[in-house]
């Protein structure tokens, strides 16, 4: 026969038992949202572009500045956890119907060169989501601007998080709104690159958000 023994313990200076369903599993109620003492710390950042929106490039593309990416560099000291990522509709432009999902590319090192992995980055300051407060971003992300590398291939394309699936039109958008939680499935190390990109090209404008956290390594 299977006991049920309740362990006392103390909460806020007084004795107390937890509270079990019927299967003797403990009942647990959530203050506050899963992400909030990360937030609290200072260590949750987002980044989105002008309400105008940009285009998310193809995956084979070269300039990723509708990609919204994320480079960690190899001397960043932190890991990023991608928390999520969110897509809506913004100016005109003609759709293409297809899938979008996260590109992911490894030993992309600190710094520009001729050559190399990256070669052009407008880095920008993310919003961290204690607002007004909060730790300085340790990695380098990109919401406008001339963001260049070597044309990503097939490989790179790491996880699908959306997609679309109605004829496009210039004045129509198949995605009205998607998002995607990563559900701490995704976490970048120091020296690699993220951004999203889509099986066609497309020139229709995008509200992109992706957040993430930077935790110590």
């Amino acid at each position: 026969m299977a006991l049920n023994i309740k362990m006392p313990f103390k909460f806020g200076g007084g004795n107390g038992e937890p509270e079990l369903s019927r299967d003797n599993a403990q009942l647990v109620a959530t203050l506050h949202g899963k992400h909030y003492d990360d937030c609290l710390a200072g260590r949750v950042f987002s980044h989105t572009p002008t309400p105008i929106g940009l285009a998310i490039p193809i995956y084979t593309g070269t300039a990723l500045a509708g990609g919204m990416p994320i480079w960690n560099p190899s001397n960043s000291k932190v890991n990023v956890e991608l928390i999520s990522a969110t897509v809506a509709p913004s100016a005109t432009g003609t759709a293409a119907v297809g899938s979008y999902g996260l590109m992911f590319r490894n030993n992309v090192g600190n710094d520009l060169a001729t050559g190399a992995e990256i070669t052009a980055f407008a880095e920008t300051d993310p919003v961290n989501g204690l607002l007004g407060g909060g730790n300085v971003s340790q990695v380098k992300s990109s919401n406008a601007g001339a963001c260049t590398v070597t044309a990503g291939v097939a490989a790179e394309f790491t996880r699908t998080i959306f997609g679309s699936g109605v004829a496009a039109q210039a004045t129509t958008n198949p995605i009205n709104f998607a998002h995607h939680d990563f559900e701490g499935t995704v976490i970048m190390r120091p020296g690699t690159l993220c951004w999203i990109a889509g099986v066609l090209a497309s020139v229709r404008l995008y509200n992109t958000t992706l957040v993430w956290k930077e935790l110590p390594i």
